[in-house]
């Protein structure tokens, strides 16, 4: 572990023991968990955290709002929870007040209604890829009963796509595949990635890559609106170690996901859902848990390069899937699930 002297920084916080910050590719928002001595920030009060180093690297890895404060007895110690401002949209129930009055918009893109769901909850900073996908057209896209988040997340789900909120209160909905990018799908939004940095064996504290066919579906089978339906399936699948397809499940067997909404309203809409998804669940899971001396420039939803002699693995680009700060008086640690 580095000898070189912590700093950290919050918002209305005095004498920090310590600091958890987690994100996820998966999660609805991203969590901070403080524990301090001082607390003269309140519930609901905007929150943002920093750490890192005294002469660097030193920088915010979380901006979100309280949810949660304590003060534990005998210690006199806080307790402050944290989420990132999708909380908004995870805690916005939609519910029209005539059951039979529901919100409903005609002829409108997918992004368009992930950012109508999203300003409901006053989330008003929004971007997003194009999905080149109109809905409503037979029929109006109608919204209640649902939070903002998740009917965001069902839409965004539909086409592959990733949504979740940036340290700057941010919301994208975006082709964020959970793995290294090189913009070869022809998909709308898919970019080639690049490495915002690079670990090795001097900075590596512990990693154990491995794989696993968990979230492997071979078939993606589409049901929408009437008759409409599709299928897309493969008797083999993407090795990310290969960069190859090959069989891994017995022949003819096929592990199948079902996507359904009365919003699939044409076949052609259906056939690209299924492609879609099938593309992006047909591989084999090849994932490493690291752990790193803490660097706080490290997101997840990002890319980095690892090189590791003793793990075997040759200098090569891995997505940040999930990644945990922690920080407290005895070190500064950075551990994530990086997966290809």
């Amino acid at each position: 572990m580095s000898d070189k002297q912590l700093r950290i920084s919050a918002t209305g916080c005095s004498n920090i023991m310590s600091c958890n910050v987690t994100q996820s590719h998966e999660s609805s928002t991203a969590i901070a968990s403080i524990n301090c001595a001082g607390a003269s920030i309140d519930v609901g009060d905007t929150i943002s955290i920093s750490m890192g180093y005294v002469g660097g690297p030193y920088d915010r890895v979380f901006r979100g709002l309280v949810k949660m404060k304590e003060k534990s007895t005998p210690e006199g110690l806080y307790n402050i929870t944290a989420h990132d401002v999708m909380t908004r949209a995870v805690d916005f129930f939609i519910v029209s007040s005539d059951p039979n009055d529901p919100i409903q918009l005609w002829n409108v893109t997918a992004e368009y209604v992930v950012e109508y769901v999203m300003n409901l909850a006053g989330l008003h900073s929004f971007t997003s890829d194009p999905t080149y996908f109109t809905l409503g057209i037979e029929s109006p896209v109608e919204i209640n009963l649902v939070t903002s988040y998740d009917y965001g997340r069902m839409i965004s789900d539909l086409v592959a796509f990733n949504i979740w909120a940036d340290a700057d209160g941010v919301v994208h909905m975006e082709n964020r595949k959970p793995y290294p990018m090189d913009g070869s799908s022809g998909q709308p939004g898919d970019t080639a990635d690049g490495s915002i940095g690079s670990v090795n064996d001097n900075s590596i504290l512990s990693a154990d890559p491995g794989f696993n066919e968990k979230d492997l579906r071979n078939k993606i089978v589409v049901y929408g609106a009437e008759d409409v339906h599709a299928e897309a399936s493969s008797s083999t699948s993407y090795d990310p170690y290969t960069g190859g397809m090959r069989q891994i499940l017995p022949g003819g067997f096929y592990k199948a996901a079902v996507l359904a909404s009365p919003l699939i309203e044409t076949t052609a809409f259906a056939q690209a859902i299924a492609n879609y998804n099938l593309t992006m669940l047909n591989r084999l899971t090849y994932e490493m848990p690291l752990t790193i001396e803490g660097n706080p420039t490290y997101e997840a939803r990002k890319c980095i390069t690892v090189s590791s002699a003793k793990a075997e693995i040759s200098s090569s680009l891995w997505y940040i899937y999930q990644l945990e700060h922690n920080f407290s008086k005895s070190g500064y640690t950075t551990g994530m699930v990086l997966r290809k």
